[in-house]
């Protein structure tokens, strides 16, 4: 009890220090925001942490997830009975704070499951798709970055993208060279997987970019923003 007591207080005190509000959508996808959202023409306008603003529907809002987060400094904290923590292996409450979304086909994928790549004697993306990725990261400020061939149309970029910033960069990166083939001739990239993590070596966003995913955002038909929100794997 006194423990637990401990870590709320720390996290009460965080959320103090910080002032951020996190707005938590009914799929359990969250939103730093500077501010609590407002209703406008009948949208949800949230300020970003980062700055500017989204707009979503206010219908998608989970407001009392998003108080109750906001209070715990987005963290979730598990309620057990105390009297019986003592018959129970320990767990970590630090497990509730996250949301694992299944990948499509699979019953259950954990974060850090190997993908699937393709046979030795198979063909692969060219080292020079993988040399125009990484130098595009470069470019967008993105300096620690492991990129692997999985298969003749599809890469794994691993990133360290420690800010909203550079994890948007990355999305925009990533769907401008899909979109042209990274520019190589008779080179076709069909999806790339996007782990990405902060310099701490938490998640700060993991995504299956298909070639689809990539002409929306290069089309400008949906932001950066919420193609996070959409399409984020955590």
């Amino acid at each position: 009890m006194r423990k637990l007591l401990i870590l709320l207080g720390a996290l009460l005190l965080s959320t103090q220090a910080f002032a951020t509000y996190f707005v938590v959508l009914k799929d359990g996808s969250q939103i730093r925001a500077r501010a609590k959202w407002s209703v406008v023409g009948g949208k949800a306008i949230v300020p970003l942490e980062g700055g500017g603003t989204m707009t979503v529907d206010p219908n998608s809002i989970d407001v009392a997830k998003s108080e109750e987060t906001t209070k715990m400094g987005g963290a979730q904290v598990l309620a057990v009975e105390q009297a019986q923590s003592n018959q129970k292996k320990q767990q970590s409450t630090l497990g509730g704070a996250f949301k694992l979304r299944k990948l499509p086909g699979a019953e259950q994928a954990p974060v850090t499951a190997p993908i699937p790549t393709a046979a030795a004697t198979g063909p692969l993306l060219s080292s020079e798709v993988l040399n125009k990725f990484e130098r595009a990261y470069e470019n967008v400020g993105i300096f620690e970055h492991t990129l692997t061939a999985t298969g003749p149309h599809a890469l794994r970029a691993e990133l360290t993208a420690d800010s909203e910033e550079k994890v948007f960069n990355a999305i925009s990166a990533t769907s401008f060279l899909i979109v042209r083939n990274a520019g190589v001739a008779g080179a076709q990239v069909d999806m790339v997987e996007l782990f990405m993590k902060t310099t701490t070596g938490g998640s700060s966003g993991r995504f299956q970019m298909t070639r689809d995913d990539a002409a929306t955002l290069d089309n400008k038909n949906v932001t950066r923003e919420e193609y996070f929100i959409r399409k984020v794997l955590y």
